[in-house]
This record gives structure tokens, C-alpha cells and sequence, in this order.
């Protein structure tokens, strides 16, 4: 069964530029042009300007179990540095998987020679279009592609091969508060709510907002309600509050809350997330004797 190829639509553009081969029609095959060899792993080695961070041990045994079953889908980009030796432009995850998973060859596309400004510039498109790069390191590659470069948005988005306002939209949340930038590499905040956010000035207003959604699981609507108001941060979070529990609680979800904070005697919230199964229990207290007592009748104990 032949293999798909599915290289990144700007990389796979700016290959056939630079070989002085017309940019192929994506859509119909996206290696038209660039032939596919099947490479030993142990004849490549690591390009030592790799931009990205070093991969976990977890996400490379999770792509060696899919390839195990499917495959290399997608040919990694080497270039010759021998009769015997070849060194990756682009596929470090994909390789390192390949090898794990027992592979003796891995299927590439070769490059018999170019510029080091030709292999940076690829190494760092083949990063970009990476699936699972945080909207955060994704902004940080687009900005370090930017400058390395010298491009303007448009131009970096024509050789990318993207929208332009898409690639200033990532480059806009790097002005957002620090703390605001840590909830979206970890997911608590996303880049439709980082969207939002990065229209608002005030970065301790966009702190304010950001954590209500970490806490809370606001939607991207209701966040967009939120910022354009002026209420006081305690006003926002009961409106968030609100929102959040007429559009997801269901009748049972307060009832249960209701009957908790009483038997605790404070409040408390149960935020269910859009994973069935799963959520959040607060528990708010307003004092350390409150806290402690709070302790006393979950464990039983003085705390």
C-alpha cells in the first residue's frame, strides 16, 4: 500500500521553491516532485540547530504505538553528508518514534544540498506546523521565524503558507500578562480565550479575567460578554459564576451544592467540565479559623 505524505503545506511549498521547482498543488499531492526514499534510522543523526525543546518520553512512545500499527505517514526531510550518513532537517519526533517502534528505515525526502540559512529556515517551518505545539511556543516559533528572518506578517504568512491574520493573532498573545501566557501553555485558558484577552491593555485586568476562566471553564463567549464590561473583579466573578452554572449545572449539580455548603457552612461550587465524568469541588473559606474548621468536618480531625 503506497504512503500518504502529508508534509506541512508551507514547508513542503518553500522545498519546491528553493529546488527551483514550482510550488505543488497541496490539495491533489502534496509531494509532487519530491521523491520518497526509505532511509536506515541508523545512518541519521540529529540536526544540532533543532529549534524545538526536547520531546517527553511519553509523547514519543505514544507516536511508536500508532506507528507500530499504521506507520510513517509523513516522510521526515534529511539531507545527504554521505555515502552512508544523512542528517534531519525536519521528522525528529517522527524518527525517534520509528526507532522505538522497531523500525529499521523511516521514509524521507532527500536533500543533496543547502544553505545553512535553507536548513534553519526549514527546521523552523517544520516546527510551526507541528500539531502539538501550545499556542504559546507556536507564537514564540512564528516571532523567532519573524526575526531570524526579517519578514514582515504577511511574508511569513505567504511562506507559511497561512492566514496572515492567524499569524498575528499568535504574535499577539506574547504581550500577554506572564501569568496569563503560563494558563494557556497549560491549557487552562485557550487561544480562543487568549484572542480576547490580548484586545484588553490593562494586564492585570487580563490576569483577573484569565484566572476567573481557569477556575470557572467560562466559555470563549462568555469571557468575550465579560471583557467588554466594567464591573469590579468580585461583580465579574459572580457574573462568570452565573453564567456558567445556568448554561452547564444541571438541577441536580445545585441542588448537591446547595446541600454541601450546608453541611460544610460555607460555600461551595462543583464545575463540571465538558469531559463527562470530571470537574472541579471549590471550597471557599474566608478566615483560618474557618479553614480549620472547615478541615475538622471533612477529616474529622484538628487540623
Amino acid at each position: 500500500m503506497p504512503m500518504k505524505p502529508r508534509l506541512g503545506k508551507g514547508l513542503n511549498a518553500l522545498i519546491a521553491q528553493q529546488a527551483g521547482t514550482p510550488p505543488p498543488d497541496t490539495a491533489s499531492h502534496p509531494h509532487r516532485g519530491n521523491q520518497i526514499h526509505g532511509v536506515p534510522i541508523d545512518q541519521i543523526r540529529p540536526n544540532p540547530s533543532q529549534p524545538r525543546s526536547p520531546f517527553s518520553d511519553a509523547d514519543i512512545a505514544e507516536l511508536a504505538e500508532s506507528i507500530k500499527i499504521h506507520g510513517v505517514l509523513e516522510p521526515v526531510l534529511v539531507i545527504r553528508k554521505g555515502p552512508d550518513e544523512y542528517e534531519l532537517i525536519a521528522g525528529h519526533r517522527r524518527t525517534a518514534a520509528a526507532k522505538l517502534a522497531g523500525l529499521m528505515q523511516v521514509p524521507a525526502i532527500i536533500r543533496d544540498s543547502i544553505t545553512p540559512e535553507q536548513q534553519s529556515e526549514w527546521a523552523l517551518i517544520e516546527n510551526i506546523h507541528r500539531e502539538d505545539l501550545n499556542p504559546i511556543d507556536k507564537a514564540i516559533a512564528y516571532r523567532t521565524y519573524i526575526d531570524r528572518f526579517h519578514l514582515t506578517h504577511q511574508q511569513a504568512a505567504q511562506r507559511l503558507g497561512q492566514d496572515r491574520a492567524s499569524v498575528s493573532n499568535y504574535l499577539r498573545i506574547l504581550d500577554l500578562h506572564l501569568d496569563v501566557q503560563a494558563f494557556i501553555r497549560n491549557g487552562k485558558v485557550s487561544f480562543g480565550h487568549a484572542k480576547i484577552l490580548a484586545g484588553i491593555t490593562d494586564q492585570d485586568r487580563q490576569l483577573e479575567l484569565a484566572s476567573l476562566v481557569a477556575e470557572t471553564g467560562a466559555s470563549v463567549r462568555e469571557l468575550e460578554r465579560l471583557a467588554g464590561g466594567a464591573g469590579s473583579p468580585s461583580e465579574t466573578q459572580e457574573t462568570i459564576v452565573r453564567e456558567h452554572a445556568r448554561n452547564i449545572k444541571s438541577a441536580h449539580v445545585i441542588e448537591l451544592e446547595q446541600e454541601l455548603s450546608r453541611k460544610l457552612g460555607t460555600k461551595l461550587r462543583i464545575f463540571p467540565a465538558r469531559r463527562k465524568g470530571s470537574g472541579k469541588l471549590v471550597i471557599q473559606y474566608y478566615s483560618l479559623d474557618e479553614f480549620d474548621r472547615i478541615v475538622e468536618n471533612l477529616t474529622g480531625k484538628p487540623s
